[in-house]
């Protein structure tokens, strides 16, 4: 059965408030759950360059001992950032028998060594700031978090921000194929769990913003019939969606449907239900209906990753 199957998350920190408040989300969702493992992760960077380099300003025997003090140095910091993260999960009802850590020396940039450790580690997701690791902060978003969410990796990355954190789960989709990964997803991790409470929502857009002013007479006359269609579509999709989820064993008053028609802008109104339905957590698709796979991230993510804060997102391949 699924829900007696170990949900194993890679948690990546560097000490920061940001990485902190990781470790408050995945704690106060999931301590509580026999079935779900942490090992959190932190990268210790590299000696610089320049020391790796013969100089002939500096003795070889001086060089050497200050690169590996250095080295020592970095790897007592990234092991002592897991210890005390790994403290505050035990502190917040985690067993410590279900939180594992591991320091490691960065190899190639931050973002790719965390993925190959979730790849080798066959993780289940990987968890992260929002705002990034801050030895990679970017002015934007945390290089780190936007490099992971735009990796092709087919490991699902959680992007955990703010303060708003609940059992309410959205589940922003279209009706891709892929987008069944997102409810694969969603429906694996919170497998059994009583109080989630998770809603499928998919906006259907309205065809008028795209018409010009003499095509509005002919085509508005069956936008009406096509969105008809397509709400059809789009209910027969979400029926056999909730079956997927109904594995997991929810009851049938956890699990609602919404669909809302004659939208002007997706990526808003995902955001504005978000925040309406104060939800916490927002699980979507890297790609959506017709995405390339040459772009990593579609549209629509990339409008609800950068203008939804203050919430967990769950970027799922």
């Amino acid at each position: 059965m699924v829900e007696k199957l170990s949900r194993h998350i890679l948690v990546a920190s560097d000490g920061s408030p940001n990485a902190k408040r990781v470790l408050a989300y995945i704690s106060e969702l999931f301590a509580r759950r026999s079935d779900f493992e942490v090992t959190i992760v932190s990268i210790a960077p590299p000696v610089p360059s320049h020391l790796r380099q013969v100089n002939p300003a500096l003795h070889e025997v001086k060089r050497w001992k200050l690169v590996e003090e250095i080295e020592a140095k970095h790897f007592q910091l990234a092991q002592d950032i897991v210890i005390r993260a790994k403290e505050f999960l035990v502190s917040h009802g985690f067993p410590p028998s279900r939180v594992h850590t591991k320091a490691l020396v960065q190899r190639a940039d931050v973002a790719r060594d965390i993925l190959f450790e979730a790849r080798m580690g066959k993780y289940d997701a990987v968890a992260v700031g929002r705002r990034g690791l801050s030895r990679m902060a970017a002015s934007f978003m945390g290089s780190v978090s936007y490099k992971l969410i735009q990796s092709q990796s087919e490991v699902p990355v959680w992007l955990i921000d703010g303060q708003v954190v609940n059992s309410r789960y959205l589940l922003a989709v279209d009706l891709c194929e892929d987008c069944l990964k997102v409810i694969d997803h969603v429906g694996f991790i919170l497998a059994g769990d009583s109080e989630a409470e998770i809603v499928l929502y998919h906006v259907i857009p309205s065809f008028r913003p795209f018409m010009a002013k003499e095509e509005e007479f002919f085509l508005g006359e069956i936008e009406e019939l096509v969105l008809k269609k397509e709400e059809e579509r789009a209910r027969a999709f979400f029926q056999e969606a909730s079956k997927i989820l109904a594995e997991g064993n929810f009851s049938e008053n956890q699990i609602r449907v919404k669909i809302k028609t004659g939208s002007t802008n997706v990526a808003a109104d995902i955001i504005n239900e978000a925040q309406r339905g104060n939800y916490g957590t927002v699980a979507l698709g890297r790609r959506g209906q017709g995405g390339f796979k040459e772009m990593i991230l579609g549209s629509t993510s990339t409008k609800v990753i950068f203008g939804l804060m203050d919430r967990a997102i769950w970027v799922v391949a």
